[in-house]
């Protein structure tokens, strides 16, 4: 009997952990559809994932539109006859302090970071529905317990997220659907790069994209590594804010060394 191929669907596949997960389960022979607003860099994630075994498709998407989204997921049904996961990766951080913060900036990363994952939840959700079962995930963080200072646009917008999936992954279990939240420590990207405080236990894609493709095929319902960074985001949830206060400043104010 012929082994099933995997449909996948992913967001933010340009670069980063979309682009490794794309290159994995290219490994791993799925036809993937590749979607960003860099139609160049897609197509480098194509022959990337291509030369490993896997089938690439591009095309261009904005998450934040949700007739983009939609006419993204009609050109899967029509490609490959269904979707089997949907990883909804897309996303952006950068520092803004609150004293002098830019108000578009701040709506930006909501729109791309929550706003975005409810459209690409809205868009595969008929499908997934019909067929009677599927795969939604969505890349996290693990600094979404508490606010974290310069970043609160990224944190606050990750916690939001975060409770969204809880939300959608006991509504849809009914449908037969899988809802799976990611919350992976740093990881080398175009987005850990502009970073200027120390990033313990710096994580290569390839590896992180391994560990949640796995996490994936496992129906984990979350996925957290690695587990020092995930301690500690857990202990720093249980702190009294004095002593969380105190903490907090000192590991963000630590340069690179």
């Amino acid at each position: 009997m012929n082994k099933k191929i995997l449909r996948v669907l992913i967001t933010g596949a340009s670069s980063g952990i979309g682009r490794a997960l794309a290159v994995e389960y290219g490994r791993r022979g799925a036809d993937v559809l590749l979607l960003a607003r860099n139609e160049e860099q897609l197509n480098i994630t194509k022959e990337l994932l291509e030369s490993k075994g896997g089938k690439g498709f591009v095309k261009v998407c904005d998450v934040t539109i949700q007739e983009n989204m939609n006419s993204s997921v009609d050109f899967a049904l029509k490609t490959f006859g269904g979707i089997d996961i949907a990883i909804l990766n897309a996303g952006i951080g950068g520092s803004e302090y609150i004293d002098g913060m830019n108000l578009d900036t701040f709506k930006y990363i909501y729109d791309v970071n929550v706003f975005g994952i409810a459209i690409g939840v809205s868009a595969v959700l008929p499908i997934m529905k019909t067929q009677g079962y599927g795969k939604i995930v969505g890349i996290g963080t693990p600094v979404d317990a508490r606010g974290i200072p310069g970043v609160s646009a990224y944190s606050s917008s990750k916690a939001a997220m975060s409770n969204f999936l809880e939300s959608a992954r006991i509504e849809l279990k009914k449908f037969g659907i899988k809802v799976i939240t990611v919350k992976p420590g740093f990881i080398k990207s175009n987005m850990t790069a502009k970073n200027e405080f120390y990033m313990p236990m710096l994580m290569e894609s390839d590896k992180a994209a391994k560990i949640i493709v796995d996490g994936i095929a496992q129906n984990k319902s979350t996925i957290k590594f690695p587990k020092p960074i995930i301690l500690g985001a857990f202990i720093g949830k249980l702190l009294p804010v004095p002593l969380f206060d105190w903490l907090i400043t000192h590991f963000k104010y630590q340069k690179k060394p």
